[in-house]
């Protein structure tokens, strides 16, 4: 069919500006491949179904390296073996840098029942810039060359070639690089080289079982070779540590030692500033700013750098590895993490305090040692300060941290290598974690009716890192968010909660400490325990420390990261609607690598929860991480509490509450009918003792006062004991059949004692004010039993709470306490339990008799002889008819 010429044309100038396109980005085809790569061999093996995964595996993966050409060939082979290789395999995609690479493709076929189809073309490519790491605000210039293959089936296989023409020219020509011989998934046939010449020399270190290196020499160039066949499979795990590499590798480095990676950083740190008019007016604000205090300065210039110096890393070319210049990074005021750092140690040398780079590789860490010397070894840049005869480490990307930066927080624990004059060695530095968070929560909770909302008071406390790590959210984020975000993860517990004010924060940086305080109701918070019955059930978790853990369901073979620096202070206080039983109870669990302590108490009407939870190291061993699991699930268990409340019986416990009185009274109408029995009995009297009878005096004040207080202190403890209060007998539900059973009659007990000794103090009182003759006898066993009493109730109450697991402190019952109470009677009644019976006055005054007719009767008479009076002959019957003028002791004082 013959073609228009209008649309010939506008294929031509497709195919040219694709063509272009793609040669402006350094890409192209050559079906010739390089004539330096080696020739190998490779086995028809592959692996078993169940090892391949997505579908497809790599038959064949070879890659040669020619340093002297600087050229990396590639060559892959895929194998598809189901639906689900035709979605995953049948992409293919290239990275490189167009700023000093070529990529040029030498073959994409597809082999079909050993029949060859040919994918290559140019057109079918898309070259789009691939930017992984644009999150972290870094822009490296790389690009992928796409291609998307159509008509790709199971069994089909997928062979292309490429090469990558160009290295770094940051790293002058010395070449580093780690060949894997493991990945995730199974190679049949896997292959390395390197070719240089000769005299170059290298470095090799194998980290796990490698295959053997082999080496050849030809036309000159030295030949090193790798070959592996059905690699084996690592599977990774969760939460392993970033330092973690269980693979087959070797690190390969043509880096004679620290100290030419060193005097390499030194070259590229170089920047003459004695001109920079923008370098030098920043330096004279800062010292202005300072007055002439160097830790002032020191303090002013890295905050400045780290909060005003935004970060954004354009790392094209080059500049993957050499930092701007502190002038341009002045004049746009963002860098990357080498840029920071080299304004922040420039601005520091120009008042004379030393300050030098720090290169750091955040994963591998303190294991960077275990690695070859290398240019490309590291993966960030942090600062040291020497001042005042101690180090300071500064990482100038973190922002919003406060406090002294004498005593600047530091997150990581490496080896480090450091860009001073003649340093040729790592340096470990380890992290100054101090941080915590303290937080209370306070419930004031509503009972189970829902007339009434629980409200909820939480005041927190961040410090140090803590703090740090929060400024920066809130400054990022927001108060507003911040407050969202909080609701939303409550509402997760509690679906009820409303905010009632807005979130309060207080940021004291120069403390390095934020106060947070939050303001909630929950409306509904109680919960029925199942659908068939009227029992319902509060629940209360810490959340900070479940914050802090991690799932780990069984102990392995491989190390375990733990979440780290972290360090939990956590109190909840639970403002109960009245008395709740709950046993007290301690937990502590304490491990080299974290410690957690928790404890529960009970006073008044307020539940106190409290928890401690901190990691102390980062890593758990493998032999530690059996433990860990063991101790997770006890912790998880721990941190989670719940009140129980049954409204059954809190209806019911009117009834209760009635016959608390009705014993109460009943047995005091009983004590005061037996009470009066005794007063009215008839005694024998002696005339001459009542003639003879002092008045109340001496020691006997103090007694009277005592006797007189004695009763209302009985009345009053008896009615603040809890014994005549509805919870107190609606929380028995909460007890077995048995335990209900003892508590009623322990309550009961203490209630009919209670009413007796206040009936009993009462009749003493009237023996005591009348002289009673029998009032020592009674004084002597009522001192008797306050002491036995409440030994007796001590023994039974203990016996009784111990039985149904009761703690007795959570319900305001201390052992201690009560134990002095029955100490200090025990010592008073001694001392007037002698007292009566020795004391001569107690005698002479407790001498009268109940039938006062009778000795008054023989008392006047006696008294009439006495001063001479006629007597009457009829006989006398009653002592109202005669009232007689006595003289005493006391003036006109009738008897």
């Amino acid at each position: 069919m013959k073609i228009p010429q209008k649309f010939t044309l506008l294929f031509v100038l497709f195919f040219y500006f694709s063509i272009t396109f793609a040669q402006n980005k350094n890409f192209s085809i050559v079906n010739n491949e390089p004539n330096w790569i080696e020739k190998i061999s490779v086995k028809n093996k592959k692996p078993l179904m169940k090892d391949i995964q997505d579908g497809y595996y790599i038959f064949l993966y070879e890659q040669q390296n020619n340093l002297e050409t600087q050229e990396q060939y590639e060559h892959i082979i895929r194998d598809i073996v189901s639906d689900n290789g035709v979605q995953n395999g049948s992409q293919i995609s290239v990275t490189y840098d167009p700023s000093y690479q070529k990529l040029i493709f030498h073959k994409v076929t597809v082999w079909r029942n050993n029949k060859a189809i040919n994918k290559l073309n140019l057109k079918s490519f898309k070259i789009m810039q691939n930017e992984p790491e644009l999150s972290k605000f870094i822009y490296s210039g790389t690009y992928d060359a796409g291609l998307i293959l159509d008509d790709i089936r199971k069994g089909d296989k997928i062979e292309y070639t490429y090469t990558i023409k160009g290295q770094n020219p940051v790293f002058l020509n010395k070449y580093c690089n780690t060949f894997y011989f493991q990945w995730g998934s199974q190679i049949s046939n896997l292959y390395y080289n390197v070719i240089a010449k000769k005299e170059r020399q290298f470095q090799v270190r194998n980290f796990n079982s490698v295959p053997l290196l082999k080496t050849t020499e030809k036309n000159g160039l030295k030949v090193y070779e790798w070959q592996e066949t059905l690699t084996k499979t690592i599977k990774t795990e969760d939460y392993e540590p970033s330092w973690y590499n269980p693979y087959a590798r070797t690190h390969f480095s043509e880096i004679r030692n620290w100290k030419e990676v060193v005097d390499w950083a030194l070259k590229l740190n170089q920047y003459d500033l004695s001109k920079s008019a923008t370098f030098n007016n920043k330096v004279k604000e800062l010292k202005q700013s300072a007055k002439g205090n160097k830790a002032q300065y020191l303090k002013l210039t890295t905050r400045f750098v780290q909060d005003e110096i935004r970060y954004m890393g354009i790392e094209f070319g080059e500049y993957s590895h050499r930092p701007n210049s502190p002038e341009k990074v002045l004049k746009q005021r963002y860098g990357d993490c080498k840029d920071k750092s080299l304004l922040l140690i420039s601005l520091l040398k120009a008042n004379d305090i030393n300050a030098y780079s720090v290169y750091i590789n955040t994963y591998s860490l303190e294991k960077t040692k275990d690695v070859l010397p290398a240019k490309n070894v590291f993966n960030h840049e942090v600062s040291v300060v020497e001042f005042n005869g101690k180090k300071i480490w500064i990482d100038a990307t973190i922002t919003d941290q406060g406090g002294s930066v004498l005593q600047n927080y530091f997150p990581y624990t490496a080896n480090v290598l450091v860009i001073k004059p003649g340093n040729d060695k790592l340096e470990h530095v380890k992290s100054n974690a101090t941080g915590k968070i303290i937080s209370e929560s306070v419930f004031k909770l509503a009972d189970a009716t829902g007339e009434k909302k629980t409200s909820l008071v939480i005041k927190s406390s961040y410090k140090a890192n803590c703090a740090e790590n929060l400024r920066g959210e809130i400054n990022s984020s927001g108060a507003s968010s911040l407050s969202k975000s909080y609701l939303e993860y409550y509402t997760k517990q509690y679906p009820g909660i409303t905010s009632v004010k807005e979130i309060e924060i207080l940021d004291d940086r120069e403390q390095n400490q934020i106060s947070l305080t939050e303001y909630y109701e929950i409306e509904g918070i109680w919960e029925k325990t199942d659908s068939t019955t009227r029992k319902f059930a509060a629940y209360f978790y810490s959340d900070l420390v479940n914050g802090e853990l991690r799932s780990l369901k069984k102990g392995r073979n491989i190390p375990f990261s733990l979440k780290f620096p972290s360090n939990i202070h956590q109190t909840i206080k639970v403002i109960t609607p009245g008395k709740w039983p709950a046993e007290s109870d301690q937990v502590s669990i304490n491990r080299a690598a974290y410690n957690y302590t928790s404890s529960l108490k009970y006073d008044a009407d307020t539940l106190l929860l409290q928890y401690k939870y901190q990691n102390t190291k980062a890593i758990l061993s493998p032999e530690e991480t059996k433990q860990y699991v063991i101790d997770k699930d006890k912790i998880i268990r721990d941190i989670n509490y719940g009140l129980t409340w049954d409204k059954d019986a809190t209806e019911n416990t009117g009834g209760a509450y009635t016959w608390a009185m009705l014993v109460f009274i009943s047995t005091s109408i009983f004590g005061i009918y037996g009470a009066k029995f005794i007063y009215r009995k008839k005694s024998e009297f002696d005339i001459e003792k009542i003639k003879n009878a002092p008045q109340i005096g001496g020691w006997l004040i103090l007694v009277a006062f005592g006797i007189v207080l004695t009763p209302i202190f009985l009345i009053f403890s008896t009615f603040s004991s809890g014994h005549f209060d509805n919870s107190t007998w609606a929380n028995l539900a909460l007890y077995d059949f048995t335990s209900r059973l003892l508590i009623r009659i322990l309550l009961f007990s203490e209630i009919i004692i209670n009413a007796l000794l206040i009936v009993y103090s009462t009749f003493i009182a009237f023996l005591f004010f009348n002289r009673r003759e029998n009032l020592p006898s009674h004084y002597i066993i009522f001192r008797i039993l306050i002491v036995a009493v409440p030994v007796v109730d001590i023994i039974f109450t203990y016996s009784v709470y111990s039985y149904a697991k009761i703690d007795l402190n959570l319900l305001g019952i201390n052992m201690t306490a009560e134990i002095l109470s029955v100490l200090r009677p025990l010592v008073s009644s001694t001392i007037w339990i002698t007292y009566f019976l020795k004391s001569e006055r107690v005698k002479r005054t407790f001498v009268f008799p109940h039938q006062k007719s009778e000795w008054r009767e023989i008392y006047l008479k006696e008294m009439t002889k006495a001063i001479n009076l006629p007597v009457p002959n009829e006989e006398v019957k009653g002592e109202e008819r005669y009232i007689y003028k006595i003289p005493t002791e006391k003036e006109n004082e009738d008897i």
